[in-house]
C-alpha cells in the first residue's frame, strides 16, 4: 500500500503523475489536508480535497493550478464586491452545495468525498480527508486573527503573520481507517506542500505522526521549495514565522525524524550533505513539475525505492 499526505497545487501536480503510474492493486491512499475549509456563499468549500479530485479526475484548469477548466464565475455576482473575494467557480459551487447538502443531512465529509470520487471515476485511489471534524487554519496577525483563504487570498498574504492557529485540533479524530492505512503502508510519501499549513494539520491530528513514526513503511519526502523560491503560496513566509530556514534546509529540518529520504531539485544539490547530516538521503533530480512527464518521472524513482 502506498499513502500520501498533502494538500494544494504542488499535491495535486504530482498525484496526478503518481496516480498515471500506479496500478489498481498499488491500493494508493490519498490524505487530504482540511484546515483549508471554509463556510463561504452558503456551502462548505474543501479547496485541497476539492484539487486533489479535479486534478486526478483531468478536470482542473491547469493554467491556474486550481478549479474547473472552463468553469464560469457568474453566482459570485450575485454577492457584494466586499464578499465576493473567494474564486469559487459554478461548478465548483454546484458541487460544493451538494456536498454541504449531504453533511447537513448526516453524512460524514468522508463519505462524501468518497461519493465525489466515485463520480469522477478515480477508481485506483482512496481519498481520505484527514477527519470529519471540521478543524480550520486561522493566521493571528498585529491587528486580527483571520481564516488562512482571507489571508492568502483577500489579503494576498500582505499582513505579518504573527502566529498560526488549527482551530479545533485537539478535538479532531482520524478518519476512518486513516491510522490502519499507515500502519499497513510500504511507502509513505510527503508531496511538495506547504509543509505549515498542508502537512503540519494532518500531523497534529490526535495519534498520526506517532503512527507514521512507528510504521516501518520507507518515508519520502519531497520538497516544495526549489532554489529557495516555493512551487506555490505563502511557504517560505511561514516558514520563517516556525523559525525554519526557507530553504530545503528548513522543509528537511521540519521532515526530521519521520522521513528516510529528501527529494531536491538539481539546483539544490548543494544541500546534499547537510539533508544527509539530518538522517536522510537526499533524492536529486529534476522537480519543477512543469509537465506530466516530470511529475510520473518522480513517482516511479520513488516507489522504485519499494
Amino acid at each position: 500500500m502506498i499513502i500520501t499526505f498533502g494538500g494544494g497545487v504542488g499535491a495535486g501536480k504530482f498525484l496526478e503523475g503518481l496516480y498515471k503510474v500506479t496500478k489498481k492493486e498499488d491500493n494508493l491512499h490519498i490524505v487530504v489536508n482540511t484546515a483549508d475549509d471554509i463556510n463561504i456563499y452558503g456551502v462548505r468549500v474543501s479547496p485541497d480535497i476539492d484539487s486533489v479530485l479535479h486534478w486526478l479526475s483531468g478536470k482542473v484548469d491547469k493554467k491556474k493550478g486550481w478549479g474547473i477548466k472552463g468553469d464560469t464565475f457568474n453566482h459570485i455576482k450575485k454577492f457584494e464586491i466586499e464578499d465576493s473575494w473567494f474564486g469559487l467557480g459554478d461548478r465548483d459551487f454546484k458541487e460544493n452545495e451538494k456536498k454541504f447538502s449531504m453533511m447537513e443531512r448526516g453524512s460524514t465529509l468522508q463519505k462524501v468525498v468518497d461519493n465525489q470520487r466515485k463520480k469522477l471515476k478515480i477508481t485506483k485511489a482512496r481519498i481520505l480527508p484527514m477527519t470529519n471534524q471540521i478543524v480550520e487554519t486561522y493566521i493571528k496577525t498585529k491587528n486580527r486573527e483571520m481564516h488562512f483563504q482571507e489571508y492568502l487570498i483577500k489579503f494576498k498574504m500582505m499582513p505579518k503573520v504573527e502566529k498560526i492557529i488549527f482551530k479545533n485540533i485537539r478535538k479532531a479524530k482520524p478518519s476512518n481507517d486513516l491510522i490502519k492505512s499507515i500502519l499497513k503502508a510500504s511507502l509513505i510519501i510527503f508531496c511538495p506542500s506547504n509543509p505549515i499549513i498542508s502537512i503540519d494539520p494532518i500531523l497534529s491530528v490526535s495519534g498520526v505522526k506517532e503512527t507514521i513514526k512507528k510504521s516501518r513503511a520507507i518515508k519520502v519526502a519531497i520538497s516544495p521549495i526549489v532554489d529557495s523560491k516555493a512551487f506555490q503560496g505563502p511557504v517560505l513566509k511561514l516558514m520563517r514565522t516556525k523559525g525554519l530556514e526557507p530553504s530545503v534546509v528548513g522543509v528537511s529540518k521540519f521532515y526530521q525524524g519521520m522521513a528516510d529520504y529528501m527529494m531536491i531539485d538539481n539546483l539544490d544539490k548543494k544541500y546534499a550533505k547537510k539533508i544527509f547530516s539530518m538522517g536522510m538521503t537526499p533524492l536529486i533530480r529534476d522537480i519543477r513539475m512543469t509537465d506530466l512527464k516530470i511529475s510520473q518521472s518522480m513517482a516511479e524513482s520513488i516507489i522504485d525505492l519499494v
